[in-house]
């Protein structure tokens, strides 16, 4: 697995702070890296798939991915992103604590996930922008840093809980943590404050995928890594991932990855063998 350097993407090992704007080719092959990584996600969605767990991302939201954490993004969008890359070898110089409040954001948790509404997203890439001006001194970088994070910390007001798009962040991330169940969309619907109609088009719209589809995706992602990282049966975990049928899942692994669930774990094997 690649591992990203700190020397790659910091113009010096001193540094604490470094930018870095991607497009989804750049961060498509599973990857872990020597810094912490705040991302927040400029245009798009997708599925970040991270230590082996998809989780649906899109436009607004912001998370934060520890080093030694392995990830990739499995494209359903076109996703663009800002990662702010915080050194962990280096301490802030006048910041203490700071651990304390990115580690809500820590994107193992969908819980911890943050959405921006369209005008705080703005506000907060105007803060990045400022942060790493070349002429910036430290105090002023770091203080700007502090605000950013607090900018995105306080965003979860009563505003955005009304808001459309915030009620289907917490749909989706309902999904992501209950993805192997059966659902029930109506009630589903109710849950979340949504008109079933509603929550149908808007999922449709920021997946690109039927809800059924969409679900069926996030349990193939999680069966792909059960299939490469343990020895239990096919057949067996076609029936965790929530398939009643160990052939149906086969066909639809083939379809959705070019190859059966036998040949994946054979490929796998083969490769991290050499």
């Amino acid at each position: 697995m690649n591992s990203l350097k700190i020397s790659m993407y910091f113009k010096r090992l001193t540094d604490k702070l470094a930018l870095y704007k991607s497009d989804p080719e750049d961060n498509s092959s599973e990857h872990t890296h020597e810094f912490d990584e705040l991302v927040i996600v400029e245009q798009g969605h997708g599925l970040h798939v991270i230590n082996g767990k998809p989780l649906f991302v899109q436009q607004g939201d912001v998370f934060l991915v520890r080093r030694n954490d392995y990830h990739f993004y499995d494209e359903l969008g076109t996703l663009k992103l800002i990662n702010i890359l915080i050194n962990p070898d280096v301490d802030f110089n006048y910041l203490r604590r700071m651990d304390t409040l990115i580690e809500q954001l820590t994107s193992v948790n969908p819980g911890s996930y943050m959405w921006l509404t369209p005008s705080i997203r703005m506000e907060c890439n105007s803060v990045v922008d400022q942060i790493f001006i070349t002429q910036q001194s430290v105090e002023q970088r770091e203080f700007l840093f502090f605000r950013l994070v607090m900018l995105i910390l306080m965003a979860k007001s009563p505003a955005q809980r009304n808001d459309t798009r915030y009620k289907l962040h917490k749909l989706l991330n309902y999904l992501q943590e209950n993805c192997f169940e059966q659902y029930d969309w109506n009630v589903l619907a109710t849950q979340f404050h949504l008109t079933p109609r509603t929550m149908f088009r808007h999922i449709k719209e920021v997946t690109g995928l039927t809800p059924e589809n969409y679900a069926k995706r996030l349990r193939l992602l999680s069966a792909r890594n059960k299939i490469r990282e343990s020895d239990i049966t096919i057949t067996e975990i076609a029936f965790m991932c929530g398939f009643t049928s160990s052939n149906y899942f086969s066909m639809l692994y083939k379809k959705t990855f070019g190859k059966t669930p036998t040949e994946e774990r054979r490929d796998y094997i083969l490769s991290t063998a050499v």
